[in-house]
């Protein structure tokens, strides 16, 4: 058997029925790349389960655990993989319960919190949120602009947009709502685009802890700001009904 299993956004919410699965694995790994917690660390949730966990990096996760799935269907014991977050909102996480029904291997799914589950406390209708992108970084012979044209799609019919932000645990790095912003304007400028400077922005930090905050306000005061805890998300609101914009007013900073 494998569990895919989400953590949540820090380590108190993972549920009785994650911690006993986890109990219950011979192994267990866990994905180190995806996210992180807002708050606490991955010994906490060792400490709760009373078992020591192996890291994964992306390498580890998208080119290696193949052989783990194999040796658990051998061997008949039972594997877990421990996501932050949800367990399913990373498509690699999809291809293993893929790769292990390939292999006749039973897969039980433990989901966990994630940063949609806590877009509606911004004040915006979940119903209105468009397909989902991640910024990443400009990098040598590498500078995708993608994220944006998904931004332009969702504004253009009145959807609002979550966009992650780019993280590399391995480097220690974890991308800002204001470095994001700048990504974003320089692509704007590039092709003539005022949606940034037409739309409520909405910066998420540190979900799922006792600092999480919601941000609202125009562009030029978001570059001028180095404001929250990680880690960061951005919203780029499309078109806000009434309720809306009562309530965005009322419950974000």
């Amino acid at each position: 058997m494998l569990y895919l299993i989400g953590l949540g956004l820090n380590p108190k919410q993972a549920t009785q029925e994650a911690l006993e699965a986890i109990k219950a694995c011979r192994r267990v790994f866990f994905e180190s790349y995806t996210s992180a917690f807002a708050e606490g660390g991955i010994k906490e949730t060792e400490a709760l389960a009373g078992k020591k966990f192996l890291e994964l990096n992306r390498k580890g996760v998208e080119e290696g655990f193949s052989l783990f799935l194999k040796e658990a269907k051998n061997s008949g014991e039972d594997i877990a993989l421990l996501v932050f977050g949800n367990a399913l909102n990373a498509t690699t996480h999809v291809q293993i319960l893929i790769d292990a029904k390939k292999l006749g291997l039973k897969c039980r799914v433990l989901q966990g919190i994630s940063v949609f589950d806590c877009l509606p406390e911004t004040g915006l209708d979940a119903y209105k949120f468009g397909r989902a992108c991640t910024i990443v970084a400009p990098k040598k012979n590498f500078a995708p602009e993608d994220f944006f044209d998904v931004i332009e799609k969702n504004s253009s019919i009145g959807l609002h947009t979550l966009c992650l932000l780019e993280i590399d645990s391995e480097a220690g790095y974890q991308m800002s709502v204001s470095e994001a912003l700048k990504i974003l304007k320089e692509i704007a400028q590039k092709r003539k685009s005022e949606i940034l400077n037409s739309t409520m922005l909405i910066g998420l930090y540190a979900l799922g802890s006792r600092e999480q905050k919601f941000k609202k306000g125009p562009l030029k005061e978001f570059l001028m700001s180095g404001f929250g805890k990680f880690p960061q998300s951005l919203v780029v609101c499309g078109k806000l009904n009434e309720k809306e914009k009562e309530a965005v007013e009322k419950l974000c900073e």
